[in-house]
């Protein structure tokens, strides 16, 4: 199986395009965002940016809550992420996954790429 290669620009533009995505559809960014490539795999790293009844929701225990509604929504705009790393990178997204850890206000999204 052949390496995908992207640039830097390019990792750079896919987490400038996921981060405002989420701030478009969110109502609010993360404070941070940053891609990585492994072999196939974009990984996007985005960091804080929680809403204040999210907080609230994990400060009272109910952090199942919060992931719940993430993972709901983050559902929604599968076919929005896959189009904009398709058209930053050239490259077909075979499958998307995203995950939120509530410990650190981390979410990471996941980003299988087809190779060239």
């Amino acid at each position: 199986m052949p390496t995908v290669k992207l640039t830097g620009e390019e990792l750079s533009e896919v987490a400038n395009a996921v981060s405002k995505l989420m701030a478009n559809f969110f109502g609010r960014g993360p404070e941070g965002a940053k891609a990585y490539l492994n072999d196939d795999l974009v990984v996007v790293i985005l960091r804080g940016g929680f809403l204040d009844v999210e907080e609230t929701l994990i400060e009272r225990g109910r952090p199942d809550k919060v992931r719940d509604l993430r993972t709901t929504w983050e559902d929604e705009l599968d076919t929005e992420m896959t189009q904009q790393v398709e058209r930053i990178t050239g490259l077909k997204v075979l499958d998307y996954h995203s995950q939120v850890l509530l410990r650190e206000r981390v979410v990471v999204e996941l980003f299988l790429i087809a190779s060239p």
